[in-house]
Order: C-alpha cells, then structure tokens, then sequence
C-alpha cells in the first residue's frame, strides 16, 4: 500500500506542476516577451523620417525611415541572437550596428542580453511585472550622417 500511496502523490505533484505551468505560461503572451516598435517609429519620426511600418507577419519586424538620401532601417532582434544571419543577409553591404545594454556593438552582444533576457521572463513568471528586454538592429544605407539621429538616440533604444 505504501508503494500505491507513493504513486498517487506523485501523480498528484505532477498534476499541480503542470497545471501552475500551463497558468503561467499563459499568462506571459508574446508582446510580454518580445518589445513593440512604437519607441522606434516615433524616433525617427521625430528627426523628421518619413516612417514605413513593417510588414505583418515578418521577423523581424523592420521600421525604415527615410530622409534627404539616408534610409535607416531599425527592428527589435532576438537577445538570444537567433536574427543575426536574417541581419547580415538583408544588411549586404551596409554598415549594421546593434543596440543594447544602451550602447552601440558592430557585433550583436550575446552573453549580457541573454542573461538580462532570461531573468526578466523568470520575473514574468513569478508575476513580477518586467518589461521585455530591447536588442535593436540598424541598418544604414546612402548619406546617413550622424547629425540625422545621434548615435546616444539610437543607443538609448534599449535597455
């Protein structure tokens, strides 16, 4: 009977596991996890681009901006790095610089972001409000000085 009783409150255990995952998995949908663009459009906005808004349904999600011959593209990239090659392919021969830890790398940084990445989803987990991590992508293409947007702006899109 011991052996029974045993099944039964590890049958149980799992049962309440899998349902406090299920609950709270739920509970962080895909815009908690992955940031919106809005911060983007309304930069360059600002600095006088004409906007474009991004296709539905693409990753990533691309906001281009163009002014007097600059054409800056800038979306929101995994902290995991997964968009790097998407990145690089669309870039071609255009400089890319990426923004995070508000900072700008000629490399995406890996370790940083998914580090800050994981802790902040393990915070929406534990119900503590935490807002998605920003890791942006920036693509310039033809006379894009930096007097357009200061470099300190675009880093300053993520955190």
């Amino acid at each position: 009977m011991p052996r029974l009783s045993l099944s039964l409150a590890f049958a149980l255990l799992l049962a309440v596991s899998l349902g406090l995952k299920v609950q709270l998995g739920s509970a962080t949908s895909f815009t908690a996890q992955y940031p919106e663009g809005e911060d983007i459009a309304a930069l360059m906005a600002k600095h006088s681009f004409a906007v474009s808004f991004p296709e539905p349904d693409t990753d990533p999600q691309w906001f281009t901006g163009v002014r007097d011959g600059c054409v800056m593209q800038i979306a929101n990239v995994s902290p995991q790095g997964w968009h790097r090659a998407a990145v690089e392919w669309k870039a071609g021969e255009n400089p890319v610089v990426y923004s995070a830890g508000t900072a700008l790398h000629d490399q995406q940084p890996i370790a940083g972001p998914l580090m800050r990445h994981y802790l902040r989803r393990f915070e929406r987990y534990a119900g503590i409000d935490s807002p998605p991590l920003k890791v942006r992508a920036i693509i310039r293409a033809g006379d894009c000085p930096d007097s357009f947007i200061a470099p300190s702006e675009l880093a300053g899109l993520s955190d």
